[in-house]
């Protein structure tokens, strides 16, 4: 079985969350592979822009979440480590990655994600927000 270790990012501004549309058109958080020799926090960073075109910097670090999925016939074993981000620069653009990037309230970002472990971190990003507000 194949191992695949991504970083992503939950960035925050004032009450609202960054999501993207992933290809298959489900809102997630913006996530990639650590390259080699990589930090997960660069790599986490350097996702958020490379997606987005937002420039976000670590807070804290939310948790990770595990799953498998199919490439090519292949099964792979995918492990994310999520950071909460403080939003810095830049508006949210679709990329050559993702379908959309959109800041979202709260609320909204509650209803629109769908993975199982989306969920539990946006749930913890949530209980860990009020400690970095202005």
């Amino acid at each position: 079985m194949m191992h695949e270790f991504s970083a992503g990012g939950v960035v925050i501004r004032d009450r609202e969350v960054l999501l993207v549309k992933n290809p298959s058109g489900i809102w997630t958080f913006p996530k990639g592979i650590v390259e080699s020799g990589e930090s997960p926090e660069h790599a986490a960073i350097r996702e958020v822009e490379e997606e987005t075109g937002i420039k976000g910097e670590i807070l804290q670090r939310i948790g990770e979440i595990e799953y498998f999925y199919m490439r090519e016939g292949k099964r792979i074993k995918k492990r994310v480590l999520y950071f909460l981000m403080r939003y810095k620069a830049g508006e949210p653009k679709a990329s050559w990655e993702v379908l959309d990037a959109r800041f979202f309230t709260w609320k909204e970002a509650e209803n629109l994600v769908k993975y199982k472990g989306d969920k539990e971190i946006l749930k913890k990003a949530l209980s860990l927000a009020p400690l970095f507000s202005k």
